[in-house]
């Protein structure tokens, strides 16, 4: 724990360039081989469609807050409120499935440490903006694109299961059960498709927007059609033990666990996945399946496959051990979770220059570090010293 204490510590110093350096656009930062985020920032603002990281910054203070309640968290973050309420009420047809990454950290979070009812309306019309895009042919959260858009392919991806914890969240505040019920449709459609028999994990499929039938498996994040992305195995397990302690239902709680399960298996002497469990094993990883620019290593030197690893998808993982933990009560997933986070806060993975504000190193597979892999770590040591209540 004392190695927790230490990263701990230094998430919130290096959260102070954050602070600094955060303005009203909240654009995202993207990821970086440097872990200097706003050197060459060319992430999405707030307002674009295609922001979907930009609370995985602001979302940070609400977690340092529960610790110690420094005000001055809280009154930095909220800052951002009117941001937060011109997307949702000027510009809402300009969203995506990603709502719930930018809504559920910042706004829910900020509404229940502060109770200030500005924020149940962002999170709230951020939840029905969400809902609006259930298809109720194919009964699956569309994840890409404008909703008046007729012509384009309907797609659902994995990710969209840690989504719905927004339109959870809504249920409980409101008690309607239409915001349950769509939750729990989408979550069924992913059981049925996504989730394999062998627990392994699909990432996307195309769906026929006019029939609800699916078209094709279309791999976007991992190796290949057919592969076993890392990542979005970490989404589906957090996903499905998030929706098991909100419905109570076993099938969820036991979907998590099996894929939990098929997860650890494919771990060798690790507990820091490759970045897909089906990349061939002499090849580097790749960006979608497609090059990569930002290689730094030899790829024809199969030895430097060790750079592989995605330690976004292990602290992701592992909080969503930490979930089945608390609803189970199993001292091994505890055990789990704290095996790996103890291993990721070591060298290599963490950079301790508290200069840069990039800290949890190999991530996706690059070499590369992202603020949602930093959240997410800090997510984890925070659940695991102070027992903290997240977001979702």
């Amino acid at each position: 724990m004392q190695q927790l204490k230490r990263v701990y510590d230094l998430s919130k110093k290096k959260f102070e360039i954050h602070m600094k350096n955060t303005d009203e656009t909240l654009r995202e930062c993207s990821a970086c081989t440097d872990g200097r985020f706003y050197s060459d920032n060319k992430g999405q603002q707030l307002s674009s469609m295609w922001c979907w990281m930009s609370s995985f910054v602001t979302g940070q203070a609400p977690v340092f807050y529960q610790n110690g309640h420094d005000s001055r968290y809280l009154k930095w973050a909220n800052e951002f409120q009117k941001s937060y309420h011109k997307k949702m009420f000027e510009t809402p047809i300009e969203s995506m499935h990603d709502i719930g990454f930018l809504y559920s950290p910042y706004s829910v979070m900020m509404y229940k440490l502060t109770g200030d009812k500005h924020h149940r309306e962002d999170a709230l019309k951020a939840a029905d903006e969400f809902a609006k895009r259930f298809d109720i042919k194919g009964h699956y959260i569309d994840a890409w694109g404008r909703m008046d858009d007729d012509e384009r392919v309907g797609r659902a991806i994995i990710d969209c299961m840690m989504n719905i914890a927004l339109l959870m969240w809504a249920y409980t505040e409101t008690k309607h059960t239409y915001y349950r019920d769509i939750a729990k449709a989408h979550a069924d459609t992913t059981l049925k498709y996504f989730v394999r028999e062998d627990y392994s994990i699909a990432h996307s499929f195309d769906f026929d927007r006019k029939t609800g039938e699916i078209l094709r498996e279309n791999n976007g994040c991992g190796y290949a059609n057919g592969s076993y992305w890392a990542r979005g195995t970490a989404w589906a397990i957090y996903g499905y033990s998030i929706l098991a302690r909100y419905t109570k239902e076993e099938k969820y709680k036991e979907t998590a666990l099996n894929i939990l399960k098929s997860y650890r298996q494919q771990l060798k002497d690790s507990c820091i996945p490759v970045w897909d469990f089906r990349l061939p094993e002499n090849l580097p990883a790749k960006i979608c399946g497609k090059g990569n620019d930002r290689t730094t290593w030899d790829e024809a030197k199969s030895e430097n496959c060790i750079y592989n690893v995605d330690t976004s998808a292990c602290v992701i993982t592992a909080c969503g051990a930490y979930e089945l933990y608390k609803l189970t009560g199993d001292e091994e997933l505890y055990s789990f979770s704290l095996k790996s986070a103890e291993e990721v806060c070591t060298e290599p993975y963490i950079n301790y220059d508290e200069n840069i504000e990039g800290l949890l190193d190999y991530q996706n597979g690059q070499m590369s570090y992202t603020t949602y892999g930093d959240y997410f770590l800090i997510e984890l040591i925070s659940r695991l010293l102070y027992d903290i209540e997240t977001c979702w």
